[in-house]
């Protein structure tokens, strides 16, 4: 009996430090990241096309949350695929790589494939937009949508052909700036993988 007294003095003792040390391992706290899962899965791109990725985390009490902001994004090889730090992803290359979340220790992945995709058509925005010449703004970006055959979508602002027309009235860059030039009317398009987007009208006053 002596000898089942100590082991349960010593119990006493340990266990509570036990619960301020170990134990955190095996119930982590509420705001413990304890598993990430990174989407779109296995997405398709095409070359020089974003793609957004998000990032789950579940945490100690199972509650889940967006964490696309919190974590540190990264690409394998980074010469087939690009992420910045808010987990826009580029494609670079034709290929296969692995996109990867991590917070801490935890981290969730999943694969991408860069390749060429047929466009179906593609949409740009703002539909209408006023320029001053005089009181502002004198510049507007425009965005292209590229949806593909495979019902996909992509951003091509930066792989466009835009157009402004006239040029007397508006320009517009290669990646979708417009500025006012004149008063007057423009017409913007863009052209992606051969085809032409809807038409957007800028108007110039003084």
């Amino acid at each position: 009996m002596q000898r089942y007294s100590w082991l349960f003095l010593i119990a006493l003792v340990v266990c509570p430090l036990l619960i301020f040390t170990s134990c955190g391992q095996f119930f982590p706290g509420k705001n413990t990241i304890t598993a990430l899962r990174v989407q779109p899965t296995n997405a398709t791109v095409a070359p020089a096309v974003t793609q957004q990725y998000t990032a789950t985390a579940t945490f100690g009490d199972n509650s889940t949350g967006d964490v696309t902001s919190k974590v540190t994004w990264s690409t394998t090889p980074t010469s087939v695929a690009s992420i910045n730090s808010t987990g826009l992803l580029t494609g670079i290359k034709l290929g296969t790589a692995s996109v990867r979340a991590t917070s801490g220790s935890v981290f969730g992945s999943t694969g991408v494939t860069i390749a060429n995709k047929q466009v179906a058509s593609v949409t740009i925005q703002p539909l209408t937009q006023t320029l001053s010449l005089s009181l502002g703004p004198t510049t507007v970006q425009f965005t292209a949508t590229a949806t593909y055959r495979d019902g996909t979508t992509g951003d091509v602002s930066a792989n466009s052909t835009w157009n402004a027309l006239p040029s007397s009235v508006a320009t517009i860059s290669s990646t979708g700036l417009a500025t006012a030039i004149a008063v007057g009317t423009a017409t913007v398009t863009a052209t992606a993988g051969g085809v032409t987007s809807n038409s957007a009208t800028i108007t110039v006053i003084q």
